[in-house]
């Protein structure tokens, strides 16, 4: 996992007081966020999903995570199902101070006895793992509810306006007297926007009462 200073360390020696290094789309650049919690899954067997990129970088996955796909333009969650779906599409990947396109070029499934870790930044969700833009698994609907400016890699301003007016937004009030849950996880998952993802069909409202219910007592 890459560190705000550009410094990586293993995921599993994070203590969790980080910065780590995140690509804001709001911004379309690179930023720092606080890890608001580490999600993990303890030592069992696991299909584990191993992503080959034409330089040779290798990155290991179990159920689902997001990369950043320009084929697509946005977040796609590779699970075993679809991973060989993605091969021959670019993904991106820091290389010092800018991102560069790096084609997936194999996959490989196999039954590994292990552990995993998954941080999640504050108000990002994303982080570097291996170099690669990657986001948590499950995220899907906090990230790709809006469309995207393809030229600089953020949300598309106009069409954001759009759906905020059309679908409306969460208040912290709103959601917390549907399910109860901290500030701090309800503006660091920036769950004002999923009122549009629900509109959409991106996720129900159970889905999200069961994140929340989930992860509330993380933060």
């Amino acid at each position: 996992i890459t560190l705000s200073d550009n410094s990586q360390v293993r995921v599993d020696e994070l203590q969790g007081d980080e910065e780590l290094l995140v690509w804001n789309l709001e911004t379309g650049a690179f930023d720092s966020a606080p890890i608001m919690f580490i999600d993990s899954d303890a030592e069992a067997w696991y299909n584990v999903i191993k992503l080959t990129f034409e330089d040779n970088t290798e990155v290991k996955v179990i159920y689902e995570h997001g990369f950043w796909d320009y084929d697509l333009n946005k977040y796609v969650y590779i699970l075993e199902h679809n991973a060989y779906d993605f091969i021959g599409h670019t993904f991106a990947k820091q290389n010092g101070d800018v991102l560069e396109k790096v084609k997936l070029v194999d996959v490989e499934i196999e039954q590994v006895f292990t552990s995993a870790w998954s941080p999640i930044t504050a108000e990002h969700l994303c982080y570097f793992v291996n170099g690669m833009l990657s986001m948590p698994g499950g995220t899907n609907s906090f990230v790709n509810m809006f469309d995207f400016d393809s030229e600089t890699m953020t949300y598309d301003v106009e069409a954001m306006e759009r759906d905020i007016e059309k679908y409306g937004l969460y208040t912290y009030e709103e959601l917390n007297a549907i399910c109860p849950l901290p500030e701090e996880l309800f503006y660091g998952a920036k769950a004002h926007y999923l009122k549009v993802s629900i509109a959409k069909g991106l996720m129900t409202l159970d889905e999200l009462i069961y994140k929340i219910n989930r992860f509330r007592d993380y933060v």
